[in-house]
């Protein structure tokens, strides 16, 4: 009988593989807590539906880079680009993009609640939707950005015609 529930428990159990955090990057990885290299070049990069949860990338280009449905949740991207970058549907929880460049990315219902977002640039996204409950923004700059739909860190939502500013 021991055996029996054993075998149902590690059954029953997800699939907890990881990555080794030497793994090239690549579609559905968990990266979860790894420590990447600082200031590496990752540009372009194809990694939708991946785990980067608590892992640091600091200073880290990841200018047009596929990253869609990701979750970065906890992490530590500070001075990193996301220049045209697509992270659609991603979320970013908690994570700490501060003087971090978002020039042109499509954020569309990205996920920044709780994040430090101090001095991070946001010029001609598209921010339709995204959530910026209790980030922290201060200097932040959004010129030229789709916040229509978005929720401010008070937790308003941004109404029609919120391009660069948060029109209430």
């Amino acid at each position: 009988m021991k055996k029996l529930i054993i075998v149902l428990f590690f059954l029953m159990l997800p699939n907890l593989a990881n990555a080794a955090c030497d793994d090239p990057l690549k579609d559905g990885v968990d990266y979860t807590n790894c420590r990447f290299s600082e200031g590496q070049d990752l540009q372009g990069s194809y990694l939708p539906n991946s785990n980067l949860s608590f892992a640091s990338f600091i200073q880290v280009n990841f200018d047009k880079s596929i990253m869609m449905n990701s979750n970065l949740s906890f992490g530590t991207f500070p001075e990193s680009t996301f220049i045209r970058a697509n992270l659609y549907e991603s979320i970013l929880i908690g994570a700490n993009f501060e003087k971090t460049n978002f020039t042109g990315a499509n954020l569309t219902r990205v996920d920044f609640m709780g994040s430090t977002l101090i001095e991070a640039n946001f010029q001609n996204s598209n921010l339709m939707g995204a959530n910026f409950t209790n980030s922290n923004m201060i200097n932040a700059t959004f010129e030229g950005a789709n916040l229509i739909g978005a929720t401010w860190a008070d937790g308003e939502t941004c109404g029609a015609n919120s391009i660069g500013e948060c029109k209430k």
